[in-house]
């Protein structure tokens, strides 16, 4: 692991904390694997990769994530590499929480944003319990490996840090996602006016898979988002819940661009898997 540059910030646990311009790790030949996880009303994104690393992206709402990521990793592999945290909302969070009771977690990625949430906070103590090593991200942070970058953290533009936003959502790590000859573009739920952010900083461009933005939230996913990605998949983490995700305006648009909709909640996990070589 490399680390580019550090600066140390007080967390709302009041731990000092490093952030980090890159990480990285080699591999050799072997198999990777993108599953979206069936997490119910929420996202959980497991990334397996040649040489036994692991990373988690948001742990959905409960402790459901743990079973499900048992079913890609060996049982005498109680490691996970890497643990990311888009953005504090119970739905992406709690599950992470539970995670880091089971398994040992050796990095945690987050922007650091401030958020009163009982749930919020019991995560960062278990990250402090841990001794997790912590990286807050924001825009031009990446993840590499085999000297290749496998995660580039497009968003959030601003550090975050320690900082008291309006809307979480809109502070989520949206990164690009490439792997297997296929880039996938991973939004958190950043809709709405970070989504405005990326087409302006021109950050967004043709991709293979789109993680849509909020569950299929009606605010995210725009037309002019949509015709910049031009996502040939597009996989939507949803499960049961009360507001009407996804939307049919949001699928409306989909359709009409003609990418194939995979819903968590029909498809069950959707999964990749690869070849890799060194």
């Amino acid at each position: 692991m490399t680390i580019r540059h550090k600066r140390k910030v007080m967390s709302v646990v009041l731990l000092a904390l490093l952030t980090t311009g890159y990480l990285s790790w080699s591999y050799e030949t072997s198999e990777a694997t993108v599953a979206f996880l069936d997490v119910g009303q929420g996202d959980s994104i497991f990334v397996s990769l040649p040489g036994g690393v692991q990373i988690l992206i948001d742990g959905g709402p409960d402790r459901s994530v743990v079973q499900k990521i048992s079913s890609y990793m060996p049982f005498s592999d109680r490691t996970i590499e890497l643990v990311i945290l888009t953005h504090p909302h119970a739905d992406h969070v709690r599950g992470l929480t539970e995670i880091l009771t089971v398994y040992n977690v050796e990095r945690v990625m987050l922007t650091g944003v401030r958020h009163d949430s009982n749930t919020y906070q019991r995560f960062l103590e278990a990250v402090v319990e841990e001794g997790s090593t912590v990286y807050l991200v924001r825009q031009g942070d990446y993840v590499r490996i085999g000297g290749m970058p496998l995660l580039e953290v497009l968003a959030p533009q601003d550090d975050v840090a320690g900082t008291n936003v309006s809307d979480a959502n809109q502070s989520s790590i949206v990164a690009r996602l490439s792997l297997g000859g296929l880039s996938f573009l991973l939004t958190g739920d950043a809709d709405g006016e970070a989504e405005r952010m990326l087409l302006q900083e021109r950050l967004v461009d043709d991709i293979d898979v789109l993680k849509v933005v909020h569950q299929g939230s009606r605010k995210g996913s725009s037309e002019a988002f949509l015709a910049a990605s031009l996502p040939e998949v597009s996989v939507i983490s949803v499960g049961e819940n009360s507001y009407g995700h996804p939307h049919d305006e949001t699928l409306k648009r989909l359709e009409t661009l003609g990418s194939r909709i995979l819903r968590t909640d029909e498809q069950g996990d959707v999964v990749w898997r690869f070849k890799m070589k060194n």
